[in-house]
C-alpha cells in the first residue's frame, strides 16, 4: 500500500465503494465522505494528496469547497480531480475555480483516475492503467451496479408525487437528481452505450431543472416520468437488444421559426444526434417522400396546414406510417393531447422548449423504434 492519500468525495455509496476498492487495488490509501462539511474536515485532519470530487451534492457546494482549498495557502496547490465531465456548466465553473482536471465517466474513469492522481503526484508507470480493464467478466460490482439500478428506479418513482402539486417540492427535485446522478454514474461502469447515453441525457435533463425550477411543468414531468420508465425498461434488460447508433438516426425537425429550428437543432447536438429541417409542410413532405426518417418534430403552428393535417399526410407515405412523430406545442390542453394521437402523433414536447427535455424524447423514441416499441 502506497503512503499516497487520496480523499473521494462522493454521494452515491456504490460508486464511492467502487472506487475505493479499485484504487486501493492499484496502492492508494483512500478516504471518503458523502458531504463537503466531511470533506473539509477530513483534508484539514488528513492531510490527503489528492482530491477526487463529484460536482452533484445535495449538501454544499463542491465549487465553493474548490474556491475554498485554493484560497487557502496549505491547499492551494492541491491536485483536484472533478467527475464527471457530462455536465459541461458544472466541469467548466470548477475548471474555473482550480480544479485541476475533469476526469471521464464509466468504466474509463477508473484508469484515467488511477492515472492523473500518478501525474499529480509525480508517480511512475503512467498510462498502465488507462488501457487495463480493471473488471473480469465475472466482477461482482457488474451484478451490483445493475442490480442497484432498478432499486434506484422505483425510488425515482416515489418523487414523482411530490413534483406534480402546484407548489412543487424543490427538495424532493433536487433528492429526484441526486437518485438519477447516482444512477447515471454507476450504470457508466457497465460499458453498455445505450444505457449510458439515455442516462446521461437524463442526469443533464435533472440538471436544468433543479438549476431552473420554474421550467417544471405539465410537458417537462411528463417527459420525466416518461423517462424514469424507459430507463427502468433499458436496465430489465432492453439495452441489450440495442445495435443501432442514434447519432447516425435521421431526424427532421418541421418548424417555420428559424429560432425553434436553431435552439432545437442545438438540444440535438447536446444529445448526440445530427438533424434535417423542413420549415414547411410541402418542404416536409418532398423531404419525406425521397428519404427516409427515424424521427420527426413537428410544429403544430405551421402555414399551408396544421401540423396535426400534416401528420395525418405523413402516415399515408409507406415508408413513415411507423416513424415516431413528437408535437411541438404551447398548447398542452387535454383536448390537443387527443388531437396528437388522433393525427398519428406518438408524443408532444411544450413550450416553451426545455433543451435537455427535447434531447431525452429524442433519444427515447429513436430508441423505442430499435426495440420496436412504437
Amino acid at each position: 500500500m502506497s503512503n499516497k492519500r487520496i480523499l473521494l468525495i462522493h454521494e452515491d455509496r456504490i460508486v464511492t465503494n467502487l472506487y475505493r476498492e479499485k484504487l486501493e487495488g492499484s496502492g492508494f490509501s483512500v478516504d471518503s465522505c458523502r458531504s463537503i462539511d466531511q470533506a473539509l474536515k477530513s483534508i484539514n485532519q488528513r492531510k490527503p494528496d489528492v482530491v477526487i470530487l463529484d460536482l452533484v451534492m445535495q449538501a454544499g457546494s463542491p465549487t465553493g469547497l474548490i474556491e475554498a482549498l485554493r484560497f487557502d495557502q496549505n491547499t492551494a496547490k492541491l491536485p483536484i480531480l472533478v467527475f464527471p465531465n457530462s455536465l459541461p456548466r458544472l466541469s467548466s465553473a470548477a475548471m474555473a475555480a482550480g480544479a485541476t482536471r475533469v476526469v471521464l465517466r464509466g468504466r474509463k474513469a477508473l484508469g484515467s483516475t488511477i492515472d492523473a492522481a500518478k501525474v499529480a503526484m509525480g508517480m511512475s508507470g503512467l498510462g498502465e492503467a488507462v488501457d487495463a480493464d480493471l473488471f473480469s467478466p465475472d466482477d461482482d460490482w457488474l451484478s451490483v451496479i445493475a442490480n442497484s439500478g432498478a432499486e434506484s428506479v422505483n425510488q425515482m418513482r416515489h418523487c414523482i408525487p411530490a413534483l406534480v402539486s402546484a407548489s412543487p417540492d424543490l427538495a424532493m427535485l433536487q433528492n429526484l437528481w441526486a437518485l438519477v446522478h447516482g444512477t447515471a454514474e454507476r450504470l457508466a461502469f457497465l460499458g453498455n452505450r445505450a444505457l449510458t447515453q439515455f442516462a446521461t441525457a437524463f442526469d443533464l435533463l435533472l440538471a436544468d431543472l433543479n438549476s431552473m425550477p420554474e421550467q417544471l411543468n405539465q410537458s417537462t414531468l411528463r417527459t420525466v416520468g416518461q423517462s424514469i420508465d424507459f430507463l427502468g425498461d433499458l436496465i430489465s434488460g432492453g439495452a441489450i437488444k440495442l445495435r443501432g447508433d442514434p447519432g447516425i438516426a435521421k431526424i427532421l425537425i418541421v418548424d417555420d421559426e428559424a429560432s425553434a429550428q436553431q435552439f432545437i437543432t442545438a438540444a440535438m447536438q447536446m444529445a448526440g444526434l445530427k438533424n434535417d429541417v423542413a420549415a414547411s409542410p410541402s418542404a416536409a413532405l418532398d423531404y419525406l417522400k425521397n428519404r427516409h426518417c427515424d424521427l420527426i418534430f413537428l410544429d403544430v403552428g405551421l402555414p399551408e396546414m396544421s401540423g396535426f393535417d400534416l401528420c395525418q399526410k405523413i402516415r399515408t407515405i409507406v415508408t413513415h406510417q411507423k416513424t415516431p412523430v413528437v408535437f411541438l406545442t404551447g398548447m398542452a390542453t387535454f383536448q390537443n393531447k387527443a388531437q396528437a394521437s388522433l393525427a398519428g402523433g406518438n408524443d408532444f414536447v411544450g413550450k416553451p422548449f426545455n433543451l435537455p427535455e427535447l434531447g431525452v424524447k429524442a433519444l427515447m423514441w429513436l430508441y423505442r423504434g430499435q426495440l420496436s416499441l412504437l
